[in-house]
């Protein structure tokens, strides 16, 4: 009926203003105005890419309106040369704040807006080009080499959406955050849509946006610039389009997955068992098993082509490899795959008031306990199939990874395995109960109610 159809458009509408809004809120605490966990990494690389291709950013201190810029030293011997003379410049000035750099050569300034110009035309002036450079923007963490890290280790989509919130909105913590709380908004939208294809139910969807609005690995992950949070918002965009039956949009959002983290392609064999299926020619299903997924790869890499040239991303991306199957030394929070489905070792990234990827074991566990029942969902809604093994050969891909030596795995790796496994709930849930016994027993109550309240009546009536 009209006013299911609205009810349910209302929920999912509030559900979704209302975590942008909660999220929102607790990332621009002011707390969290420096970087948090391993956002060290991706926001200066991001940073630096922009750098390499003639962008500058601009950050703005909320309290004093000044500019923040980096004076980057060529090397240890110009810093201790002309450091003193660039801080006499910035003095000159009117400069509000400095922070001095101790593991790399360089220096940070906050200037107020008018004195922004004049101060870089000066040192240029009074310091030779080959003994700096400048980065205007936030401060870096001081990280050793920080201000030459590419983070070529990984893909480059997710640093793509992060710079996209520095470029829009400015070089800002919670700017850097905003294209994460967006993905957990869209992330929703893409389960409720891919669940209610699969299922036609609204309660179904509603139980998966359930699932995947309180799941603490989305919650944590989508208020930190960090990659995961982007890795699932597109393995979610790979589901939703297998939900519907689109395979060659499907292998282009596969290409985008596996372009913001390696771990995002996992759920490729799915698409390759379709594709064997489906496709009646060798073109049509190299198209899409191959071309689709190598396009969505290669396009968001394009900006690190371009900062390094393809020749050495390419070169840099095929090393990564031998750091991906390597073990990274001990870590008190490394949890390996199976460790995820029980929450046991969950990564912390803040303390007061604390961040931690914390997985959900009952949604995990819940995927081992619907092997027994697939074959009997599968023949009720076989479109539940392709949820079930793009979250399986996920966990399949990272087991085979840690066999290859691999062995460094953390909890948050564990989002990518969200948006299939929320869809499989909601469908699997709608399926299983008996719903029918739940509404029966509401009329129940209520024609109990009914009768008390006559009962009463006639009592009183007495």
């Amino acid at each position: 009926m009209q006013w299911r159809r609205i009810a349910f458009i209302l929920i999912v509408a509030v559900t979704i203003i209302g975590s942008l809004w909660y999220l929102y809120d607790f990332a621009s605490q002011p707390v969290f105005r420096d970087y948090v966990g391993d956002e060290v990494w991706y926001v200066p690389a991001g940073r630096n890419i922009l750098h390499r291709l003639g962008v500058d950013l601009t950050y703005v201190n909320e309290t004093t309106g000044s500019r923040g810029v980096n004076v980057i030293f060529s090397n240890q011997s110009m810093r201790i040369k002309y450091q003193y003379r660039v801080e006499k410049i910035a003095m000159g000035h009117g400069a509000t704040y400095e922070r001095e750099y101790l593991k790399f050569p360089g220096v940070y300034f906050e200037l107020p807006p008018d004195e922004f110009g004049p101060f870089l035309e000066e040192v240029r002036r009074e310091i030779p080009e080959e003994a700096y450079y400048t980065v205007p923007g936030y401060w870096y963490p001081d990280k050793d080499n920080i201000q030459n890290y590419l983070n070529t280790e990984h893909p480059f989509l997710g640093k793509d959406l992060i710079m996209l919130g520095m470029l829009l909105l400015g070089d800002s913590p919670i700017n850097w955050r905003i294209p994460g709380i967006i993905a957990f908004a869209l992330i929703e939208l893409l389960v409720v849509l891919a669940t209610y294809r699969v299922s036609g139910s609204y309660l179904a969807a509603l139980i998966a946006l359930a699932f995947t609005v309180a799941d603490p690995t989305l919650q944590a992950m989508s208020v930190v610039a960090m990659l995961d949070i982007h890795v699932a918002l597109f393995v979610a965009l790979f589901v939703f389009f297998l939900a519907y039956d689109r395979d060659r949009p499907a292998a282009f959002a596969i290409g985008l997955a596996g372009s913001t983290k390696l771990s995002g392609a996992f759920g490729w064999p799915v698409l390759l068992g379709r594709a064997l299926k489906r496709e009646r020619n060798l073109i049509s299903f190299l198209v899409t098993i191959a071309v689709l997924p190598a396009v969505g790869f290669l396009l968001p890499n394009v900006p690190a082509m371009a900062a390094i040239g393809p020749k050495k991303w390419f070169d840099e991306f095929l090393g990564s490899f031998r750091w991906h199957l390597s073990n990274k030394g001990s870590h008190p929070a490394a949890s390996p795959v199976w460790e995820w489905f029980i929450n046991k070792k969950a990564f912390a990234l803040h303390y007061n008031p604390d961040i931690f990827a914390q997985t959900d074991p009952f949604l995990l566990l819940a995927m081992v306990l619907f092997i027994l029942a697939l074959p009997w969902l599968y023949r009720k809604k076989s479109g539940i199939l392709a949820s079930f093994g793009v979250f399986w050969s996920t966990v399949a891909v990272f087991l085979l990874q840690y066999a290859l030596g691999g062995t460094t795995q953390f909890s948050f790796y564990a989002t990518a395995l969200v948006p299939p496994a929320a869809v499989v709930m909601g469908v699997a849930l709608n399926e299983l109960l008996r719903w029918e016994a739940f509404r029966e027993s509401v009329w129940l109550y209520l024609e109990w109610l009914l009768e008390i309240k006559d009962r009463i009546r006639l009592r009183l009536g007495r």
